[in-house]
């Protein structure tokens, strides 16, 4: 399960990096369930479209991780960004319009340059991979919508949300990855999507639906940057970076310790009397990682990568060298601060190595 974050997404593949360093070079996805949000979506539609050799799949999305450059995701040239930031205003003023700070046109080619969902059909087909699934919030409904393609799995339907099988394509990708007032909403079969993190009360729902039992979160969320200078209110950008944590994080830890509880419950039940529940119940295993060092300040560093014109936007929201860098970690598509995110993710697997390798092989 791969949790959203934006340009922090590349630390999960150093991360899965680490983890396909235990297996053979050509063997195939250890994991019969993927699931993604916003821009962990996109690694876990590649991981899935690679099912079949996963280290060369990881090999694939460092490629396009460390060759992404702003310009492949949101148009970055000053006449776009002026556009947008004029649309943003008169949307607040209360024009009929989906605002946005930033136009994410580009990203619908990357997706497809990135994803081969054919071969996705084809890992299904071949049984390597069993699910797929993404999730996006709909903005008329208010629910949680997991967009799923899976052997033999019916849609389901929760308070707040909801299951839809579909053959998963570059639509469902941008919807998940709508992150709200920085890209525009996106429209599937009529509706309207935003981030699937928000609003996204159950986010390990879906794995569990979808028939896992043990369950590896990687979270691309560390530590907090303390912000600005004591004794001054926060700047728009730091509002911006605490709100997208929240909203990538918040629901996640709530989640997982949900389950952790359960777990314990399940624990105390005689086994024999768990097919006698009237829901179902079972322990479900589950290793949770996340950065072990401040990604904001990482970013920080990397600022000046971006193009002039996303530099003055970004400035005049607060982002600079004394603050802002969590609004500036999501959006740094640069391959300087990529590289690093997948160096950082690559050491932070290898120092949790007994961990995951007790979880791979079914002992936690």
């Amino acid at each position: 399960m791969l949790s959203g974050g934006g340009a922090r997404a590349a630390w999960q593949v150093g991360v899965l990096q680490a983890v396909a360093a235990r297996f053979p070079p050509g063997a195939p996805l250890p994991f019969a369930i993927v699931c993604g949000t916003s821009a962990g979506a996109i690694n876990a539609a590649a991981l899935a479209s690679g099912a079949p050799r996963f280290a060369d799949a990881l090999e694939r999305l460092q490629a396009v991780w460390t060759g992404l450059h702003a310009g492949d995701v949101f148009r970055t040239d000053p006449w776009s960004l002026a556009r947008r930031a004029q649309g943003l205003l008169g949307s607040l003023a209360g024009r009929r319009r989906p605002a946005s700070l930033l136009d994410n046109a580009p990203l619908a080619e990357l997706l497809r340059r990135t994803v081969r969902f054919d071969a996705v059909d084809a890992a299904l087909a071949a049984g390597t991979l069993e699910a797929l699934a993404v999730s996006a919030h709909a903005w008329r409904s208010g629910r949680s919508v997991t967009f799923f393609q899976a052997r033999g799995v019916e849609g389901w339907s929760r308070a707040q949300r909801a299951g839809v099988p579909v053959r998963i394509g570059v639509e469902h990708l941008l919807a998940s990855c709508a992150i709200p007032l920085i890209f525009p909403p996106a429209e599937v079969d009529g509706e309207w999507y935003g981030d699937g993190a928000v609003r996204q009360v159950a986010p390990v729902s879906s794995a569990l639906h979808l028939g896992a039992d043990r369950i590896l979160v990687v979270a691309a969320q560390g530590a907090r940057h303390a912000g600005g200078p004591p004794g001054t209110p926060p700047s728009t950008a730091e509002i911006g970076g605490q709100v997208l944590a929240g909203m990538f994080t918040d629901a996640l830890g709530t989640d997982l310790e949900r389950i952790r509880l359960v777990n314990e419950a399940v624990r105390q039940i005689d086994p024999a009397a768990l097919p006698r529940s009237p829901v179902p119940l079972r322990d479900v295993g589950l290793l949770a990682l996340s950065p072990g060092a401040s990604l904001e300040e990482v970013a920080l560093r990397h600022l000046d990568a971006l193009p002039r014109g996303v530099r003055l936007l970004l400035r005049g929201l607060g982002v600079g060298r004394r603050g802002g860098g969590g609004l500036l970690s999501y959006l740094l598509f640069e391959p300087g601060y990529c590289g690093d995110l997948l160096a950082m993710g690559r050491a932070d697997g290898e120092e949790r190595a007994s961990e995951i390798a007790a979880f791979l092989d079914g002992a936690a």
